[in-house]
């Protein structure tokens, strides 16, 4: 028996009830953008999980940020406050999102380049890696001008490094 970490029980939660209602889709993008607000503001967090404020309180500064429609992302997430793994909701949206992407087959693929990449690169880069990886591509773009010119392509434990710089690098260890 393999023993799960908790941002892994509460995330394979969230996401068995999100496709036993249909609503992978919404869950998943309610539960990335009120992330990447928690995180924004991470003051957000403290104010949340304060052991002063009682649940009450702490349930209303929530509604407040995400509004008191009652969806299951709001239950959720009102569950996170109440049994104070809300400060986990950054590991928890991880683990969702490895969930969401192996059921719908989506590789994340991380690029760093030395320019911003132009529309054809990125169409046909992705198009190569569809055609690799065979799953559909989630490019996460970065620019970083220390690699001189090139590309860094990273996913799952593979990494090829295409950059002027790596190769320099390369070069001067041989």
């Amino acid at each position: 028996m393999t023993q799960q970490t908790v941002e892994h029980v509460y995330a394979e939660a969230l996401f068995l009830l999100a496709q036993e209602e249909h609503q992978e889709q919404k869950i998943y993008e309610e539960i990335n953008q009120f992330t990447d607000l928690i995180l924004q503001y991470p003051e957000l967090i403290t104010l949340l999980d304060v052991p002063t404020l009682e649940l009450p309180e702490r349930i209303s500064v929530l509604q407040k940020i995400i509004g008191e429609e009652q969806g299951i992302t709001e239950n959720f997430l009102c569950l996170l406050v109440e049994k104070r793994r809300i400060n986990r909701i950054s590991e928890i949206r991880n683990a969702f999102n490895k969930l969401y992407y192996e059921a719908f087959k989506i590789a994340e693929v991380f690029v760093t380049s030395a320019v911003p990449l132009e529309e054809t690169q990125r169409t046909a880069l992705k198009e190569k890696l569809q055609q690799k990886l065979k799953k559909n591509i989630l490019l996460r773009e970065s620019v970083d001008k220390s690699l001189m010119g090139g590309m860094i392509v990273q996913y799952g434990d593979t990494r090829m490094d295409n950059s002027l710089k790596g190769r320099l690098q390369a070069f001067a260890q041989q």
